[in-house]
């Protein structure tokens, strides 16, 4: 019986572990993407910028919307953790169970009021973000976030920003996740977006910007 509760215990480190690598690699890859297919320029630096702050939405594919208040909830708080899980993410703060990490609900609304703004409640409940299910438990007030990896959906590669009064216009290619590829010398080749997105930015005092919507759009000329 002892070996076997020793064992268990292996098992459960080497799942944290997995966590770990996986949170660092996704990190890693939204690096590696950004720094190897875009040529320098003056703008190159404000535009990765503005991959990185959208990456956990384009990674969910959430579907359109015109006001961020009138999106789905659910959507929108699958990608606030997934925000929380690209970040330089600290393992030790979260206590864990059998089932995986636990988040409290304090830090996804932070998280939420980062990417969409203060002026949308959050109404917490269990979602599915990208393939995985992040169940809410009202009783203990977190998510359960289970420990195990995907490929994401999407990555982003912005490809033009407009700013007009308090909005910047984000013209957004959607990079399909399996894609990517490598050439013989090992470097990234970018695929071709699958698909066109138009994310309106709107900027949100002190914390910068925020997402106020998101709008199909045709491939650019």
């Amino acid at each position: 019986m002892a070996n076997e509760k020793k064992t268990k215990a292996a098992n459960y480190i080497v799942g944290v572990f997995v966590l770990v690598f996986f949170v660092i690699g996704v990190a890693s890859t939204v690096s590696m993407i950004a720094g190897r297919v875009r040529k320098a320029s003056d703008n190159g630096a404000k535009l990765r910028e503005y991959e990185s702050f959208i990456y956990p939405v384009v990674m969910n594919d959430p579907d359109t919307f015109d006001d961020v208040s009138k999106a789905q909830q659910s959507q929108l708080i699958a990608i606030s953790i997934w925000s929380i899980l690209q970040s330089n993410l600290d393992t030790d703060k979260y206590s864990y169970s059998d089932k995986g990490m636990l988040i409290p609900k304090k830090d996804v609304e932070e998280a939420f009021q980062r990417l969409f703004g203060a002026d949308v409640k959050v109404n917490h409940t269990s979602t599915d973000g990208g393939g995985i299910e992040f169940k809410y438990s009202e009783k203990k007030g977190q998510y359960i976030i289970p420990i195990t990896g995907i490929t994401p959906l999407y990555t982003p590669s912005v490809l033009d920003a407009k700013e007009k009064n308090d909005f910047i216009t984000l013209s957004v290619g959607y990079l399909s996740g399996d894609d990517w590829e490598q050439d013989e010398n090992g470097n990234l080749v970018k695929p071709e977006p699958s698909k066109y997105v138009k994310i309106i930015l709107r900027k949100n005092g002190d914390r910068g910007y925020c997402v106020s919507a998101l709008r199909s759009a045709d491939a650019p000329d």
